[in-house]
């Protein structure tokens, strides 16, 4: 019997999209975390391919292989998401635009003195 882990390769896809959303934040004057806030619906889709991919693969080849959910990946890309969705509320109801004030007005405040 062969198993097959459910998670990881979603888990590596979405830790190199945050990865290169960081580097172009850091390189351009894009917002990552808008981009982030954007495209997050596309972790969900690739969570439900990789699972549809695997049960449709464990049909067609046999019926001896298992399908193990890799729990702790899956945690961690539900994390990330759960983090979008806050940043996304906050950007919603303008709870983001005020944290920007504040901050800019605390540097802004920090430089006269």
């Amino acid at each position: 019997m062969r198993t097959r882990r459910v998670g990881t390769i979603s888990m590596a896809i979405v830790l190199i999209c945050f990865g290169v959303l960081i580097l172009i934040s850091q390189v351009s004057e894009i917002s990552g975390v808008k981009l982030a806030i954007k495209l997050w619906p596309c972790i969900l889709i690739l969570l439900g391919g990789e699972i549809l991919w695997f049960s449709y693969k464990a049909k067609k080849e046999n019926n001896d292989m298992i399908i193990k959910y890799d729990i702790f990946s899956i945690f961690i890309v539900l994390v990330i998401l759960f983090v979008n969705i806050v940043l996304y509320g906050f950007m919603e109801t303008g709870i983001m635009d005020y944290i920007k004030y504040r901050i800019s007005e605390e540097i802004y405040i920090e430089d006269f003195r």
